[in-house]
């Protein structure tokens, strides 16, 4: 449409006197501008040129027809609105006419007025249409990019089969997409009757509160299993054929973090020797008491960092690359010899180091040999 708002309408037809009223009787109201095309050929240049709202043209027009100057139209892929405007009135033509994409067709003849009016608003009409059908589409597009990028899988089952899904959601499970259309849902399952109890609660769910929430496992195509929070709402609201939208997030490796981080904060309690956690920076972020009992048999002046190792800015660079790895160090602090086992976490942003305190555990081993030694002696 033109930045005034009128719609632009390309009329094409040899019969001047016709098309020279049809011309005036349209921009009349100001709704429309039109531009006059004598010819199929120099309407065909002329819609190059312009970005026409609209076309209505004659059938019967020398060297190329109405219904060929429509298929010429269609085959650029264009949706502009196509009213057929003649007084050929012939069932076939208007078949073939509608067949072909014209979105109108209207014969000539009859009362000026009338006719003119009724051009009008099947131009209005087919314009309206495919604004809407535009705004559709576009509305459409951007969801499609929407549901594409996000980082949650998401699918549509009706009947219990998979009708549509994301890249997110076949990537999880490593399928294509095309592998999972029709498919099964409960296919995706480790057994029928995890799935039937799944299936009972969202049911249950559903007719309640119009949503599901859960944990669950699905199947991935290589066989492995995956754990997933899933959420589930109807495709329309109170009306369970419709169909139903899930939306899937892969726990999997959150589940074995909480599980990580759980055992390694707890470890360090259980632990007799010292233990030290660096974060990402270098920085002390833990350390349990036992490093601190042997700080204080240090004496004052001694602090936490005479358990670092002096090559820990190979460390930091080894979990900056996302390298876990284990390291061993022998450190001495005053006249103590340490043994430090130290374990590099990407995962956690953490270096975690447990000394091992060896000359108090050659003092206890030596200790030990002359007790056996002693009791030796005293059975001799």
């Amino acid at each position: 449409m033109s930045k005034a708002g009128r719609i632009i309408v390309l009329l094409v037809d040899d019969e001047p006197g016709l098309i020279g009223i049809a011309k005036l009787f349209l921009e009349r109201s100001g709704e429309c501008r039109v531009d006059i095309a004598n010819s199929a050929a120099d309407a065909l240049v002329m819609l190059t040129k312009v970005q026409y709202d609209a076309v209505v043209s004659d059938y019967l027009m020398p060297d190329m027809d109405g219904i060929t100057f429509l298929k010429t139209v269609r085959s650029g892929n264009t949706t502009i609105p196509f009213i057929v405007f003649t007084g050929k009135g012939r069932e076939e033509v208007v078949i073939e006419a509608l067949n072909n994409g014209a979105d109108f067709y209207l014969q000539k003849g009859g009362d000026p007025a009338a006719q003119f009016t009724e051009l009008r608003s099947k131009i209005r009409k087919g314009v309206e249409q495919r604004r809407a059908q535009r705004e559709l589409y576009e509305k459409n597009h951007i969801l499609d990019a929407i549901l594409a990028a996000s980082p949650h899988g998401i699918a549509l089952i009706k009947d219990e089969r998979i009708r549509w899904v994301n890249d997110t959601f076949a990537r999880m499970l490593q399928y294509s997409k095309q592998d999972l259309m029709e498919k099964d849902l409960e296919s995706l399952y480790e057994d029928h009757e995890v799935y039937r109890r799944v299936k009972d609660q969202v049911v249950t769910d559903l007719e309640n509160k119009m949503h599901s929430e859960l944990r669950t496992r699905f199947r991935q195509k290589s066989g492995p299993l995956i754990d997933c929070e899933i959420n589930i709402v109807p495709l329309e609201e109170h009306n369970k054929d419709s169909g139903t939208m899930i939306t899937v997030t892969n726990i999997t490796k959150r589940l074995a973090m909480a599980r990580e981080i759980e055992r390694l904060s707890a470890f360090p309690y259980l632990e007799a020797n010292p233990v030290i956690e660096l974060n990402q920076n270098g920085q002390i972020s833990y350390f349990n008491e036992a490093a601190i009992d042997d700080l204080i048999r240090f004496g004052p002046g001694t602090t936490l960092e005479v358990f670092i190792p002096p090559d820990l800015p190979e460390l930091l660079r080894a979990m900056e690359d996302g390298d876990t790895s284990h390291h061993d160090r022998t450190i001495k602090i005053v006249k103590v010899t340490y043994r430090e086992h130290i374990t590099v976490s990407p995962m956690f942003q953490v270096i975690r180091i447990s000394a091992t305190n060896t000359t108090e555990q050659r003092k206890i081993q030596k200790a030990m040999r002359e007790m056996e030694d002693a009791l030796r002696d005293d059975k001799d």
